[in-house]
């Protein structure tokens, strides 16, 4: 199974769409012609810790989610803090699948944390996934390099 940001944004629109109905989801900040409410998916770190012996790679993620609504509504506030219970309630664990299969696994999402600011709601969480590189990956090729100097 392959795993990858894009993947897990598409699990995750798949897994919430029925705890925040007409909510658009994108895999990362999208600008032009998003109409609210919307939520995205953004990186903000990756950690890799290998194993030595395993060939294994502990691989943490720092994902945000970002729930936007119309900055002028007057009840923004109450809408940000009910999308951040039901993603309370949503986000312990997830299916994830590849989309290359009908395989899928349950991802667990650890330190979840949720803040609004003045015009977002913040949901941020950490995945920690055993991956290991595929057999056929080229893990190193030689090079041949021919340096050339200029004249000018």
């Amino acid at each position: 199974m392959n795993f990858t940001i894009s993947t897990v944004a598409r699990s995750l629109a798949e897994h919430l769409a029925a705890a925040l109905p007409g909510v658009t989801f994108y895999e990362d900040p999208n600008q032009q012609g998003s109409k609210p409410p919307m939520l995205f998916l953004q990186q903000r770190y990756a950690y890799i810790e290998p194993r030595r012996r395993s060939g294994t790679f502990l691989r943490r993620i720092g994902l945000d989610l970002t729930y936007l609504v119309d900055y002028d509504l007057p009840d923004m506030q109450e809408l940000y803090q009910q999308a951040a219970e039901a993603l309370d309630l949503m986000m312990e664990t997830f299916p994830y699948t590849d989309g290359t299969s009908e395989e899928t696994t349950l991802l667990r999402t650890y330190d979840r944390e949720w803040r609004i600011d003045r015009d977002a709601l913040h949901y941020k969480f950490e995945l920690r996934v055993w991956v290991d590189l595929p057999k056929d990956a080229v893990k190193m090729q030689r090079m041949d390099y021919h340096e050339e100097v200029a004249n000018g």
